[in-house]
């Protein structure tokens, strides 16, 4: 007679075992069903991801699940969430909160409060916002994950962030945001090879002078193009609504439009010159004319 009890714990332990290693397969035995771009982040085992991901596009879930699930499956742990605001901490502790709530089997919370969550396994998960002060955090996370990165200033980054990876190979750094314009170290990270780059934007593109969307190159044209770059490019399932975009793209303008959901590092609507421009002064490529190129030039002495 075959051992149904034995067999009964050795697939328990499997399991356990498979949702330890997956982030992705924890979230499925809860019930949720990630998108494909949200699947692909879930279960990659690379330490740095930096997602550039169009607003409502679904990362709430990256940001609540993956402290979650390595706060109960890795004993003594700690997770921090650098949130770009006060409000925004407040609102990804509550995300985190209720997925907690979710797991019926979820180690018992031994405090519970707006920052911070201590369970009886001795693991941490911390929220705080972005601040020199409030982003030194302990010296060695497992994971950090930075909410609206890009409104997150450079020396919380490079003060508080990166000494917390130092000596700390097993820490987990994501990088999640919308674009605001080619600066501070959002925009580095998402142009550096290193990292493991995603981006997940609106499937409409912006017909400028018309007010208008049309349907973007075909999907997967366009995760080949991204491909080509090193990039896991996606589209949005959550922005197919064509007529709930073109009122998006009423309400915000064509640039913001195409920040938000086109998630294109575009120049703010008050600068005189763009990036573009700005960098190409900074080259040493321009050759300066002698004077045999330039000839004699008689001077204008009309007034």
């Amino acid at each position: 007679m075959p051992n149904w009890k034995g067999l009964q714990a050795t697939k328990n332990d499997a399991l356990e075992l498979l949702h330890t290693i997956s982030c992705y397969h924890y979230v499925r035995s809860l019930g949720f069903n990630p998108y494909e771009w949200q699947k692909a982040i879930l279960w990659s085992a690379h330490r740095r991801k930096v997602i550039n991901g169009a607003r409502q596009a679904g990362k709430s879930t990256i940001v609540s699940a993956k402290p979650c699930h390595i706060a109960k499956h890795y004993p003594e742990s700690v997770s921090i969430i650098i949130a770009a605001t006060e409000y925004q901490a407040f609102l990804d502790m509550e995300k985190v909160k209720n997925f907690i709530a979710q797991d019926k089997g979820y180690p018992k919370m031994e405090r519970d409060s707006d920052r911070l969550i201590i369970l009886e396994n001795g693991s941490w998960i911390m929220v705080v916002p972005a601040t020199e002060k409030a982003a030194r955090g302990p010296s060695a996370p497992r994971l950090i994950l930075l909410d609206e990165a890009s409104r997150i200033d450079d020396i919380v980054y490079t003060s508080g962030v990166i000494p917390m990876l130092t000596e700390n190979p097993d820490c987990e750094l994501i990088s999640i945001s919308t674009p605001h314009g080619k600066q501070g170290f959002f925009y580095k990270s998402f142009n550096n090879p290193k990292w493991e780059r995603y981006m997940v934007k609106s499937p409409w593109e912006v017909v400028d002078l018309e007010f208008r969307l049309l349907p973007a190159e075909p999907e997967e044209e366009y995760r080949r193009k991204c491909a080509e770059k090193g990039i896991i490019g996606c589209y949005s399932p959550r922005h197919r609504n064509q007529q709930e975009q073109e009122f998006n793209l009423g309400e915000m303008g064509p640039r913001i439009y195409r920040q938000e959901y086109g998630v294109e590092f575009v120049e703010p609507e008050d600068q005189i010159f763009s990036y573009d421009e700005i960098e190409r002064m900074f080259r040493n490529t321009v050759q300066p004319l002698n004077s045999d190129e330039i000839g004699e030039v008689e001077p204008d002495l009309t007034f």
